[in-house]
């Protein structure tokens, strides 16, 4: 099987460092053509190769819309963008980055938040560790069933200016349809003085053209 990426990267220390970063497997092979400023790369994978990651299905850039509702405060829908990335020495924790907004709206951003997922031994138990800009900062632990993630709080932190309402508890299940690129989740929570109810839930595809995986063999360059 071929794969084939793409970068506009004209100097071969930055093809390098392209190369560590976009294949979830190891590659029999890798040919880079230079055309221009532009490197074309095509790599051949093992037909024998492993998947480098338990939660390989999770990374890359994921795009897509939600919806939110909550008691005691208006239904609103957002779009939102996903990160998710390997480290880049391949120790084992992933990157996470997410944003949402309404362009509809051209607003700035509704909710953002950036940490790392934990997969301590590589097995089914995954953490979630993130932190927000409005002073909060959360732990979340769950399992790993298939290509599904469910998660639930297990801490959750704050500094003295952030705003109430405080969310007391948590829980989010992220679910990816690999086969079509299909990443779809759901979050409940509940308040101080509100029950545990559905918050949100979005369903997100896949950036195809941005791949973030991690190579453990590059092979020759030819």
């Amino acid at each position: 099987m071929l794969s084939v990426f793409r970068s506009i990267n004209s100097s071969r220390k930055q093809l390098i460092n392209i190369l560590d970063s976009i294949a979830p497997l190891k590659f029999n092979d890798i040919y880079v053509s230079k055309r221009s400023r532009q490197y074309i790369v095509v790599a051949e994978e093992s037909l024998k190769a492993k998947p480098a990651h338990p939660l390989e299905f999770l990374f890359g850039t994921w795009k897509g819309k939600g919806n939110g509702h909550f008691e005691g405060i208006k239904d609103f829908v957002y779009d939102e963008e996903l990160d998710i990335s390997p480290d880049e020495a391949g120790r084992g924790w992933l990157y996470y980055k997410q944003k949402t907004w309404n362009s509809a709206k051209n607003s700035a951003n509704f909710h953002s938040e950036v940490g790392y997922i934990r997969m301590p031994g590589m097995t089914d138990k995954v953490e979630l560790v993130l932190a927000q800009p409005t002073g909060i900062a959360s732990i979340e632990e769950g399992r790993l069933e298939g290509t599904t993630l469910t998660l639930t709080s297990k801490s959750i932190a704050r500094s003295s200016t952030a705003k109430p309402p405080h969310v007391a508890e948590f829980k989010r299940t992220l679910k990816v349809d690999p086969q079509n690129n299909v990443l779809t989740y759901t979050f409940d929570m509940s308040t101080a003085d509100k029950p545990m109810a559905p918050h949100l839930s979005a369903t997100l595809h896949k950036d195809t053209f941005k791949l973030n995986l991690i190579i453990k063999s590059i092979g020759g360059f030819r």
